[in-house]
């Protein structure tokens, strides 16, 4: 452990502070996913792991009080991650979709994601301590992070606003950046085959030198063709057919609607780039200075689509026109080719941070952090006279930027109370803007400025919190967070008829408070429980932009107020045996003042505080030491999501919520022997809805989110101390599912890795 890490335990109350039974629960983690090769690698006296997302500060695994998922770069080393979410697919309750996932289509980094039910927009996702949730949608580019340099990730459900703010009302996804406090070399090449189809390479250095200083540095680039899985699909109209074509297969839409697939719109390949650099230097053995600057770009291609239709007469080609398919006229267009065609898309983030991390004084643990994260974001659109070779369209451009800023001071008050404060800044600012081109797929042709919107928002915060020890194994923590949040913004139309609106400054204030304990009742059993309130402030997005897509026109209200939950929790960990771990813990969330859209016309949506929602459930985990080179891990979790009450949405009342599988499960097994580590893994997401309404329930087609089971392998073998190679198969079941895309069919990695 690291000198603050040391200093922590030292200065903290030591009463009760080692609960009994701690190495294994260490081993196994309270609801974590663990891995019995660390027990194998580290000396027992550093089995005291430390986490810190849940309290703030570095604490003992055995002492949190809530159901904690670590996931370290050992973890991450023995898998096929390629991005951030495929190292967290096996976390209870969590459910990953999309840009998340480095096998999946290749969209932008963004994706779907719930924890307990929770969607992503309300839980936050910090790297290195700062949100990645950006300043106009909230959404998380999950390419972002640089995953050799990943020490370890740390996922919390349950409201925590009381400790982070906004966007805490899930839970908190913490990734943590490694310190360069050793050496540490690291150099992979990656080939992949089928639906994973490219190439990744990575060279990643960290060493501290006798001087104290420490530094990092890292490049690593993707390459992937990706594979085709986005299709056409197209409903009859009523009237009388025209051409005859064939080649048509007859399906139904996701609600059930007949339905023909007749196309389709090509790969869309990508690439990424991340790089890193940090610089560490240590005044002292327990203070340190700290800067870094990390950058990820991505951009996207595309093949061109492909129309599955031919001519019944001639055979030519057929992706435009009044069709006959059986009988029935079908319209179709090069609109409904171009579409969904963000082209070219490029996503770029620069986050820097500057920081002390040491003591005040003598009882005092001091932190203090600042960092800044620049993003932009364009792509291009076709307007529906466009072919896919040229003509008009948009181009939507939306560079964004943060600033948060973190003092914290931790001590201890008496011998039975520890004590954490401090303050925090964030602050954020959009600036949109569209423009029309006379050729969407040249970005630079822009003839006119359409729209633009800016937003900024600043959240000012204090928070305190008090982890109390008694005289018996009990230990408390009571804390809570004020922030007071103001925003304004503005948005312009030039189009006729023009328009211009400058919205002021407005503040509104939140207390979250939350209390939260653990008690081991002795060796075997443990129980937690908490209970917290959240908010989230609306998005710049929700509140200033007004969009037209396909003939609606959605506009953000000025005055939309924040969402507010609460959550209460219950856990239970039951260790009979060293080698055997069982968790439990059930849960209800209630969200009020969501944010929901409201359809004023059938032409007009209008954003407004509508919802009020409940979820409740239960996650179950369990972890076996088979044998000294055999783990086997398991979790399920079981999530009844509902709307209680929605006036924007009547229809979705009662409802479950988007985003929302009401059973998730997954399955491990680790196997070690000498130089072989093999890894299995299963999970099982259930039926999700993409409608408010749940009219989505048919499966099986484009634009579903089926219910499906996926299983993932790899093998690794050293060939000695530094070289390392590995093969996994993803999908071994070759299974077809859809996730609104087709998700990668059977595909094969081989990597080789050097690390010294």
């Amino acid at each position: 452990m690291g000198a603050t890490g040391a200093h922590v335990l030292f200065k903290r109350p030591m009463k009760n502070f080692h609960a009994p039974g701690i190495t294994l629960i260490l081993l196994f983690g309270i609801g974590t996913q663990a891995s019995f090769t660390h027990a194998q690698e580290r000396d027992p006296a550093l089995l005291d792991e430390l986490v810190i997302t849940a309290t703030r500060v570095d604490t003992p695994v055995a002492d949190v009080p809530a159901a904690v998922s670590v996931i370290d770069y050992k973890d991450i080393a023995i898998r096929n991650v390629s991005r951030i979410g495929d190292a967290l697919v096996q976390v209870p309750g969590l459910y990953l979709r999309g840009g998340a996932l480095g096998q999946s289509q290749g969209t932008q980094g963004t994706s779907g994601m719930s924890l307990r039910g929770v969607d992503q927009s309300r839980v936050l996702v910090l790297l290195n301590g700062q949100p990645l949730q950006d300043a106009s949608s909230g959404k998380v580019n999950w390419r972002v992070p640089f995953i050799d340099d990943i020490e370890r990730i740390e996922v919390v459900p349950g409201a925590f606003s009381a400790s982070y703010g906004s966007n805490a009302m899930g839970g908190v996804i913490n990734i943590i950046g490694k310190q360069p406090d050793r050496h540490e070399f690291i150099s992979r090449i990656q080939q992949g085959w089928g639906d994973a189809s490219g190439t990744d390479t990575s060279v990643y250095l960290r060493d501290k030198l006798d001087n104290g200083i420490g530094f990092t540095g890292g490049l690593s680039y993707q390459d992937r063709s990706s594979y085709i899985n986005d299709f056409v699909v197209k409903t009859p109209s009523a009237g009388v057919p025209g051409t005859p074509v064939v080649g048509a297969t007859p399906i139904t839409t996701r609600d059930g609607t007949p339905a023909y697939l007749v196309g389709d719109l090509g790969a869309t390949s990508w690439r990424s780039l991340n790089a890193t650099a940090k610089l560490h230097y240590d005044l002292n053995p327990a203070d340190k200075i700290f800067t870094s600057i990390s950058y990820q770009q991505s951009d996207q291609r595309a093949t061109a689509f492909n129309s599955y239709l031919r001519n019944a007469a001639t055979g030519a080609p057929v992706s435009s026109g009044n069709l006959d398919i059986n009988g029935q006229l079908v319209k179709l267009s090069n609109y409904d080719y171009t579409l969904f065609s963000f082209l070219p898309l490029q996503e770029t983030t620069t986050q820097i941070r500057v920081g002390y991390d040491g003591t005040l004084g003598d009882d005092f643990l001091l932190k203090a952090d600042l960092a800044q994260i620049s993003r932009g974001y364009q792509f291009t659109l076709a307007n529906p006279t466009a072919n896919w070779v040229n003509g008009a369209g948009s181009l939507s451009s939306t560079p964004n930027n943060a600033l948060d800023g973190t003092l914290q001071l931790s001590f201890p008050l008496t011998e039975r109370h520890f004590f954490v404060t401090g303050m925090a800044w964030h602050q954020d600012e959009v600036n949109q803007q569209i423009s029309a081109l006379s050729n969407w797929r040249d970005p630079l042709t822009i003839t006119a400025l359409n729209t633009t919107y800016n937003g900024k928002s600043r959240t000012a915060s204090l928070f305190a919190q008090d982890e109390i020890s008694f005289s018996t194994p009990l230990k408390l923590y009571l804390g809570g967070r004020w922030d007071e949040w103001s925003t304004q913004g503005s948005n312009t139309n030039y189009a006729a008829p023009a328009t211009s609106n400058i919205f002021p400054s407005r503040t509104v204030s939140a207390f979250s408070p939350k209390i939260s304990g653990i008690y081991p009742f002795d060796d075997m059993f443990t129980l937690r429980a908490s209970f917290g309130q959240s908010f989230r402030a609306p998005t710049n997005q929700d509140l200033y932009t007004t969009s037209t897509s396909r003939g609606r026109t959605t506009s953000g209200d000025p005055n939309l107020q924040p969402e507010k939950g609460q959550t209460w929790e219950l856990g239970a960990d039951w260790q009979p045996k060293d080698e055997h771990k069982l968790s439990a813990t059930i849960y209800v969330t209630e969200l009020k003042e969501m944010i929901y859209l409201q359809q004023v016309s059938p032409t007009q949506s209008l954003r407004i505080n509508a919802g009020k929602a409940r979820i409740q459930g239960i996650d179950l985990s369990s972890h076996h030491l088979l044998s000294k080179r055999l783990m086997l891990e398991a979790n399920y979790a079981y999530v009844d999501s509902k709307m209680l009450d929605n006036p924007a949405d009547p229809l979705s009342v009662e409802k479950r919520l988007t985003d929302s599988p009401k059973n998730i499960a997954g399955l491990t097994l680790t196997a070690r022997r000498e130089a072989w580590t093999g890894v299995v893994d299963a999970h099982y997401y259930g039926h999700t809805f993409w409608t408010a309404q749940n009219t989505d329930v048919v499966e099986g087609v484009p634009g579903s989110y089926d219910a499906y089971s996926m299983f993932n392998a790899s093998l690794s073998y050293r060939f000695s101390p530094e070289i390392t190679g590995k093969i996994s198969v993803n999908n071994l079941m070759d299974t077809v599912a859809y996730s609104y895309f087709l998700l990668p069919r059977r595909n094969l990695t081989a990597e080789l890795r050097l690390e010294y």
